[in-house]
């Protein structure tokens, strides 16, 4: 569990200091309404590519947003330059582009004063980490690397800081928090093969870098010497991370307007949308919280909203969707902010009963270069990628060649049949730290994998 909030030896601006940033800003002020951001904190990395740590670094810095409000016109400035002139004159910048700007016809006005769910998201693991720590995992990974006759590149991004948000209407938000993701790619020296492994989560004392390092190891060398299978549709087991990618896309899906005008899978012909009916398998449940252990997010928005615990999906039934504050108000609903972190509910199927469980299948490491197809459909394409084998007569039999893949996540998720236990996963395809993703390996029928790709 993290630490008491004591910010005496934690990176950003404490709660104090930032309010008084937001005041001088505030107090600077005229225009008829302003919403200040305040961001702050460290930022740490560690770079390794052919077997040694080619980059590492950390910066810190304060960034203050202004936006300047005059009826339905606004702008924004962004400045880190905290100077009393300095701060002056991005006020009065933002003042002088908004008194232009064409209005906004959504634009709602600036919240006042809020409640807010505690989160503590600030892990002081996290946060006194030092280069040394960093250096240690990359040295595992590369020591792991060379004993195989294989090369490493991994990527090692390490936040901490503090974000605040101040509103002419007398609202104030401050949160403190961490953040760590370490990813790592193993190939051989032909460049033939090659495997990966990540983790991602607020607390480093949960990044399990020997685990990593193995992983990929293995992937890698076990994906040597792959042979050719067709495209298709096969039953698909997807690790953890897989599964991650793909859910990190349907946390952006669950938007009441688009559902509304028709724009989405929640539609409902002749208008509304499909809140409470079943959409995916019974095995499908969907939360956010931004108080989730590990997993914590600020609990508002960058409009100060409030964000509390919700499911979307419950046992396949849709439960809810997010309603901005202009659509809330004209459809007459209770604004939701959308996801800012995502759960799937995970069950006991372990991997090996999967595999075992499968005649006929395939076993997806991870995508990459996931694309957006059919909003209507939750449509995505992309390529697997770093280990990708067949599985027959419950046996992974061969490694095989990539594919890139077209699928509706809808039918993925109506088309369950096995779910394993969730875990936190690196869902992004950057390697940085990013939304936390919680999920479990799955097993899913009817996975169409479109084509074959020469990608490694």
């Amino acid at each position: 569990m993290p630490q008491s909030p004591s910010t005496e030896d934690r990176y950003g601006l404490s709660e104090q200091e930032s309010r008084a940033l937001c005041m001088r800003v505030l107090n600077s002020s005229k225009a008829e309404h302003v919403r200040v951001q305040v961001q702050s904190g460290w930022r740490g990395f560690t770079r390794v590519a052919t077997n040694r740590i080619t980059t590492s670094g950390g910066s810190e810095d304060v960034s203050v947003r202004i936006v300047s409000v005059f009826g339905k016109r606004l702008a924004s400035i962004q400045t880190n330059s905290l100077d009393d002139a300095s701060l002056e004159a991005a006020v009065r910048k933002s003042e002088e582009l908004a008194r232009v700007a064409p209005e906004n016809p959504e634009y709602m006005p600036e919240l006042g004063s809020q409640q807010y769910v505690p989160v503590s998201a600030y892990y002081d693991a996290t946060g006194q980490m030092t280069p040394d720590a960093r250096a240690q995992a990359a040295a595992y990974a590369i020591e792991k690397a060379q004993q195989s006759q294989t090369v490493a590149a991994g990527y090692l991004d390490v936040r901490a800081g503090t974000r605040a948000i101040a509103t002419s209407n007398d609202l104030f938000a401050y949160q403190q928090a961490t953040g760590v993701s370490s990813t790592l790619t193993i190939r051989t020296p032909d460049g033939t093969s090659s495997g990966w492994a990540g983790d991602h989560a607020n607390n480093w004392a949960n990044i399990e870098n020997e685990r990593i390092a193995e992983d990929a190891v293995r992937k890698c060398i076990d994906w040597r010497g792959k042979t050719a299978l067709d495209p298709g549709k096969y039953t698909i087991i997807l690790e953890p991370t897989a599964m991650g990618m793909l859910m990190f896309r349907m946390s952006r899906v669950f938007d009441a307007r688009r559902a509304d005008e028709g724009r989405s899978y929640f539609s409902k012909p002749g208008g509304n949308n499909k809140i409470g009916e079943r959409i995916f398998s019974t095995r499908v449940t969907l939360r956010s919280d931004p108080a989730m252990e590990d997993a914590e997010t600020a609990p508002f928005t960058n409009e100060g909203q409030p964000i509390n615990s919700r499911d979307w999906v419950e046992n396949g039934v849709l439960k809810n969707l997010s309603y901005s504050r202009f659509w809330a108000e004209k459809k007459g609903k209770e604004a939701l902010p959308a996801p800012s972190n995502l759960a799937m509910i995970g069950g006991n199927d372990s991997l090996e009963d999967m595999i075992r469980s499968t005649q006929r299948g395939v076993l997806i490491t991870r995508f990459w270069y996931i694309r957006g197809l059919n909003p209507r459909t939750i449509s995505y394409t992309g390529l697997t990628r770093d280990g990708t084998f067949l599985i027959e007569n419950g046996k992974i039999s061969r490694p095989v060649n990539n594919f890139r893949f077209n699928q509706s996540l809808a039918e993925l998720l109506k088309n369950i049949e096995m779910i394993g236990p969730s875990v936190q996963v690196a869902a992004s395809e950057n390697s940085s730290v990013s939304m936390p993703i919680i999920v479990p390996a799955v097993k899913v029928r009817d996975f169409t994998l479109a084509s074959v790709s020469d990608a490694i």
